[in-house]
């Protein structure tokens, strides 16, 4: 009977995982074995001699057969870390990026020390939604998503939080929210992605992200002009938004779109690479 060490099966996973085109192989096949082993990938060289049980090693060989047929690292481990949270993961929503961060990052820096009422459009796993109420404890935060499989996650994703964001299940193309007041921020990662764009994406990001979460069935543009000619009635006079949007090929058309509507203050944000990622602006009539 082989017995398998540490140092031994992550080599073996490592060369399987390359082998089946998996980026960042040798990352992956440790941050998985970690999980199992209860240990940072730092702690598990401290441990390479140590042998696998044979209940951790079927454990194991299943998490790489599952991440060699390209579903996402997240899935597997069911969680990811955003911001100060914590967060449920699953095929029903985006997977939290880190350039998402960037976004909440800027509106934190805006809202601080108010009790402003916030709307998030597409909110998915709620990440942007439950980490803005967790930094603004006085703020008042609704969350719309078309998706109600992807809203049945971001409400427990904000239960195991202990973070209060109200839900709603909405098209926001086709409809307004049903609210008592206006917003002072919009937020939005929404669909930015043509579907002609479909062949440069990886294989995790197709077969395992929601497309109605990816693809807008047109150019790309169609939730931007949507979201400018509705903030007037979402936004208080002086309210502002943040939305993310798809880098260098779309930062002068998304300027534009809002820049025809009047919009003041403009400012593009660039994300942790220097690449252009969201757009803010101001509502003043």
């Amino acid at each position: 009977m082989t017995i398998w060490r540490v140092v031994d099966i992550i080599k073996s996973s490592t060369d399987f995982l390359k082998k089946r085109g998996v980026p960042d192989a040798r990352l992956d096949a440790e941050t998985l074995l970690g999980d199992i082993l209860n240990k940072n990938r730092l702690e598990l060289y401290l441990y390479f001699d140590r042998p696998l049980a044979p209940k951790e090693l079927d454990r194991y060989r299943e998490y790489i057969r599952r991440r060699g047929t390209r579903e996402p690292l997240q899935h597997i481990l069911g969680e990811i870390g955003f911001m100060n949270l914590t967060l449920k993961v699953s095929p029903a929503a985006l997977i939290p990026r880190s350039e998402t961060e960037i976004l909440v990052e800027k509106a934190l820096a805006l809202l601080q020390n108010t009790a402003p009422r916030i709307l998030d459009i597409g909110t998915g796993s709620g990440c942007i939604a439950i980490s803005l109420a967790q930094e603004l404890e006085q703020a008042k935060v609704l969350g719309v998503d078309i998706s109600p499989d992807a809203l049945a996650l971001a409400k427990e994703n904000a239960a195991n939080n202990a973070v209060q964001v109200t839900f709603q299940t909405l098209d926001i193309l086709q409809t307004l929210p049903n609210i008592d007041e206006r917003f002072d921020l919009v937020v939005s990662n929404p669909p930015y992605i043509a579907p002609n764009e479909k062949n440069h994406l990886q294989q995790e990001v197709v077969e395992f992200d929601p497309h109605q979460a990816l693809f807008d069935n047109a150019d790309g543009l169609t939730f931007y002009h949507r979201f400018a000619e509705i903030l007037p009635d979402l936004l208080i006079p002086g309210g502002h938004f943040f939305f993310e949007f798809g880098g260098t090929p779309q930062e002068k058309p998304v300027l534009n779109i809002f820049m025809e509507k009047g919009f003041q203050n403009l400012e593009i944000i660039q994300d942790y690479n220097g690449d252009p990622r969201v757009i803010t602006g101001r509502y003043s009539p």
